[in-house]
């Protein structure tokens, strides 16, 4: 009779886990524009959904045009071949994640990847065929409001 109980018991849990379900493609928008009198590239996402979006803190640009942590998925492609993001990246665990950003219903995210994050600025800033490849983690609609 335990055992059903704890069956019964577990089932229940797990048909109120929920994972959110993937986006729309017209949910949000991403922009890449090179800003070469900065010597970067200006990133924006742009909410086009009814709900907040939500994505790891560790797939969006820091203050200082870099990610935190490696990411394969962001890599600049040159005339003289792809330059793999560089810099000091942390390695770290974060029991249950490194924290999110938000992106409220109709909004905007700037950011920016620094021509130096890929290297030498003065050269990519020469290179009139630079492209950035960005492979941005899809966001999710926010679990909960902060209300």
């Amino acid at each position: 009779m335990r055992i059903g109980t704890v069956v019964m018991l577990a089932i229940a849990m797990a048909s109120c886990a929920s994972v959110p379900a993937p986006l729309a493609p017209d949910a949000y928008r991403l922009e890449i524009v090179d800003n070469p009198a900065e010597r970067r590239f200006d990133v924006v996402l742009r909410s086009h959904h009814d709900r907040a979006l939500c994505m790891s803190s560790d797939n969006w640009p820091l203050s200082i045009g870099t990610l935190r942590a490696e990411n394969t998925g962001v890599y600049l492609a040159t005339a003289s071949g792809i330059l793999p993001l560089q810099g000091q990246f942390v390695s770290v665990y974060c029991p249950g994640g490194c924290g999110e950003v938000r992106v409220e219903p109709g909004a905007t995210l700037s950011g920016f990847f620094a021509y130096r994050a890929f290297g030498d600025a003065d050269r990519i800033a020469a290179d009139p065929s630079r492209q950035l490849h960005y492979a941005l983690a899809p966001p999710r609609a926010c679990r909960r409001s902060l209300r």
